[in-house]
């Protein structure tokens, strides 16, 4: 309401807020990605010096298990078709994610995860990671 929605507006939006975190919580894949890890973070902002600058990355989540890095970023959208068609649409963005983490040394995969349905669909990486 205090960014200018109205009462009715405002209710919709919690109710559909609501309704995304009982799916997380409810689903498999939502409750393996939100499970606590030792160095797990959430909202993790990095920064990458460049010659093209200094953009700051917000990583959705992300942790490493079985010495894998994995990089998790969350999408309310409900796709109506394939998941994974979809998902890879937001390849170039997890690529730039991935590019954080080059120097760890460590095998790195990547995922969306469609917090509506809770579902998790892992996206290929253009070229193989360490």
């Amino acid at each position: 309401m205090q960014q200018g929605c109205g009462d009715r507006d405002s209710a919709q939006g919690a109710e559909r807020a609501g309704a995304i975190l009982r799916t997380t919580l409810t689903s498999d894949d939502g409750r393996w990605v939100l499970r606590a890890r030792a160095g797990a973070a959430s909202e993790l902002a990095l920064v990458k010096v460049s010659d093209g600058g200094t953009p700051t990355r917000i990583i959705d989540r992300t942790f490493v298990e079985d010495g894998t890095r994995w990089i998790i970023d969350y999408k309310t959208a409900t796709p109506a078709s394939d998941l994974a068609a979809h998902a890879t649409h937001y390849r170039a963005q997890l690529a730039r994610y991935v590019d954080l983490f080059t120097d760890e040394g460590l095998p790195v995969r990547a995922a969306i995860f469609f917090a509506a349905l809770g579902r998790l669909v892992e996206v290929p990486l253009a070229t193989p990671s360490v």
